[in-house]
């Protein structure tokens, strides 16, 4: 197993988007900044020996009032993913511990030479919720994230409440899994988070903040190559579709209507699959429709966790 190290930085800072956030509840961890995300990380060992690293984000473990949160990041993200959108969920649901996990192989956590699709990174998240002691939580997961939340709920259902999935669909699209099997394989290290594909990689179509991106293309760039193709290797020949009857959990589907990755009919799919689930548009939005409107899509995300379950 290969064990991934970054620098730590020793200064802490409240993030500077918690200016806009309102007051923080008694015992809240303080939010990072950008540049003090990675010395905030803490480390569990889950019961397959895999150390992942994580982010507290709302109340300290004990002081929690309703179910943990889990927050489950894009293909070559990591914790930072939720930076934007943790201070609206935060401000809207103060009383809850919400996590921030770094799969395997990306940000700080382990990156073995194997195994990265959605069955094995849930297992990942299913140990770090042992290790943490919680037996339920919210999952909101984000493309990647999504689909690895979505077989984290049908394969053990009693450990997901609610489900949020963001920019998600059943299975890779062809145009976009012919686009990445064109540009991954060919990768080199040292990536140049500057570069022509990085950019192309992490497109908007309406601004999102710089110093962000900047570090989410730096962090992307740091990611193994083998974690790069194992990925994209494992996502060319998934479907979990056939597993979507067995998710217990209310659900939520959230897109952006200028996603081109995961497409219009890739949301048709998605929604077939799971007819139950609330469905919520971004128009105008992309992929990332999460960091370009993070206020109204932590709102949105908030509203559902928080609404009382049907009579």
């Amino acid at each position: 197993m290969i064990r991934r190290h970054r620098p730590i930085l020793l200064a802490l800072a409240l993030a500077a988007t918690l200016a806009n956030a309102g007051p923080v509840a008694a015992n809240q961890v303080d939010l990072p900044d950008q540049a003090g995300w990675d010395a905030t990380r803490r480390m569990a060992v889950t019961p397959d020996g895999v150390h992942l690293t994580y982010l507290e984000l709302g109340q300290e473990p004990g002081m929690e009032k309703g179910a943990p949160i889990i927050l489950i990041h894009g293909y070559t993200d990591n914790s930072r993913s939720w930076s934007l959108l943790a201070p609206t969920l935060r401000q809207e649901m103060p009383d809850r511990r919400i996590i921030a996990v770094d799969l395997r192989g990306h940000g700080s956590s382990d990156a073995p030479g194997c195994c990265y699709g959605p069955d094995s990174l849930a297992s990942d998240v299913a140990g770090l919720m042992q290790a943490l002691q919680i037996s339920q939580a919210d999952v909101v997961g984000h493309s990647l994230g999504s689909m690895t939340a979505a077989y984290l709920a049908a394969t053990r259902p009693a450990s997901v409440r609610r489900l949020v999935l963001l920019s998600s669909a059943t299975h890779l699209p062809a145009s976009s899994r012919d686009w990445l099997w064109q540009k991954v394989p060919d990768l080199a290290q040292p990536i140049d988070p500057d570069g022509a594909f990085m950019k192309e990689w992490f497109a908007n179509p309406t601004p999102v903040a710089e110093d962000f991106l900047k570090r989410e293309r730096a962090d992307a760039a740091a990611v193994p190559l083998h974690v790069w193709n194992g990925v994209l290797q494992t996502l060319s020949a998934w479907d979990w579709a056939p597993l979507a009857p067995r998710i217990q959990a209310r659900t939520m589907i959230a897109w952006g209507d200028q996603d081109t990755l995961f497409d219009a009919k890739a949301q048709t799919v998605l929604q077939a699959a799971l007819p139950a689930a609330q469905y919520v548009q971004f128009d105008g939005l992309g992929h990332n429709f999460f960091w370009e409107q993070p206020e109204k899509v932590g709102k949105t995300i908030s509203g559902f966790l928080t609404e009382a379950p049907s009579p």
